[in-house]
């Protein structure tokens, strides 16, 4: 029946905005476990949420998150007066503007970020004893340490 509901609603779309999965579409998707199934054992606690079914929902629709986030990201609006009329350039042609405020951007950016660039790990370091370095052989220590760190 999801298979079904899923193909239905698909088609409705026909080339409508993306819409977000509705509890009908997620309905028998993931069905509550009640005893000891075979199942592989899970560190996650009782009553979590499954994302499998959310996936899949979202590839019944035709929706990946990321793809639909930066198509959002990049879309613009047109500028409109204050009656509704389109305002035009120079050239005639109609005024946009993007759909989604720098602001905006940069969060969103920022937080696909993290999922595309490793974090870098905090180092910490500890020196005892005393360096006698003139500033020269100090200054050329840390030259070759930056000139090793970027390659």
């Amino acid at each position: 029946m999801a298979k079904h509901h899923s193909v239905t609603r698909l088609s409705d779309l026909a080339g409508a905005p993306p819409q977000l999965a509705t509890v009908q579409d997620l309905l028998g998707a993931n069905p509550f476990h009640t005893g000891h199934e075979d199942r592989k054992r899970s560190s996650k606690k009782k009553g979590s949420i499954n994302l499998v079914p959310v996936y899949e929902a979202l590839i019944d629709e035709g929706l990946d998150p990321t793809v639909e986030m930066i198509r959002i990201l990049k879309a613009k609006v047109m500028v409109t007066d204050r009656s509704g009329q389109p305002v035009l350039d120079q050239d005639g042609r109609h005024m946009m503007v993007d759909a989604v405020d720098n602001d905006t951007k940069l969060r969103v950016l920022n937080e696909l970020l993290s999922y595309t660039q490793p974090k870098l790990k905090a180092v910490e370091m500890r020196v005892s004893g005393h360096l006698e370095l003139s500033n020269d052989q100090l200054d050329q220590r840390l030259q070759a340490l930056m000139a090793k760190a970027l390659v």
